[in-house]
């Protein structure tokens, strides 16, 4: 959801690895690629990746979960623990399963919209008026552990329940507009630019007229950070031209 922009601004200093050729299996699997501006109708034909060229769960699993320590605390609401992580990854790929998605852009629509921050704030969205909550900042959720305007203090350790909640809001299940919804809106998870369109659609809510995914109008960007993290980019500041990926 645009809402939460912010937190990938604000958390930017932290997520600023440098890359270095991996010298054993394990930082082959971790290490991040380099961002490519994809541009156009998500479509393989204009360039988009195919599902096949995306990196592993796992492999996004190990690139991301180092890095969100930092951007949590940075946003001043104290890292996951391991327990809390171990929730969210059994949620991630228990809806992935129960829905169709692939796993892998619910995890990297997780990263995207918080950070992999369990406690991260509920935000507004400015277009619809939406509240925001959770990993996913789905629309109008209900799960999350923090969001005081809502009555739900900072919690932690954050509890199983609202952790699979959360995702279940996000890919919705308990909310009528979450990932499942968008991707099948976007022409159905057999399709791989199901998932781009899909990314536009959950940002913004919109499909842009032109089918031109940097013409969104709330993040420009969102559809092509989804495709880099999927192929394996991990950052909270993204290099992407919004004035000009609709180009």
């Amino acid at each position: 959801m645009l809402a939460t922009n912010f937190l990938i601004l604000a958390a930017s200093t932290i997520m600023g690895f440098a890359q270095a050729s991996p010298s054993s299996p394990l930082e082959a699997r971790q290490t991040v690629a380099p961002y490519f501006t994809y541009k156009g109708n998500g479509t393989p034909e204009q360039g988009w990746p195919v599902s096949d060229q995306w990196r592993s769960f796992d492999d996004l699993w190990n690139i991301n979960i180092p890095r969100s320590p930092g951007a949590c605390r940075f946003l001043q609401i104290g890292a996951n623990s391991d327990s809390e992580n171990a929730f969210m990854r059994a949620s991630i790929l228990k809806y992935a399963s129960q829905s169709g998605l692939d796993a892998r852009f619910i995890l990297v629509a997780v990263q995207q919209e918080s950070s992999m921050c369990v406690r991260v704030r509920t935000t507004v969205s400015p277009n619809a008026g939406a509240r925001n909550p959770g990993l996913l900042q789905s629309a109008n959720g209900v799960h999350t552990c923090n969001d005081v305007g809502a009555g739900v203090p900072l919690l932690n350790p954050c509890p199983e329940a609202q952790i699979d909640g959360m995702i279940s809001d996000g890919v919705g299940f308990t909310t009528t507009w979450g990932l499942m919804q968008v991707v099948q809106r976007g022409g159905g998870a057999q399709f791989v630019s199901s998932y781009y369109r899909g990314a536009v659609l959950y940002n913004s809510g919109i499909m842009p007229a032109s089918g031109n995914l940097g013409q969104g109008r709330s993040n420009p960007c969102y559809a092509s950070d989804i495709a880099n993290r999927l192929m394996g980019w991990a950052a909270d500041s993204s290099p992407c031209d919004k004035a000009t990926v609709g180009n």
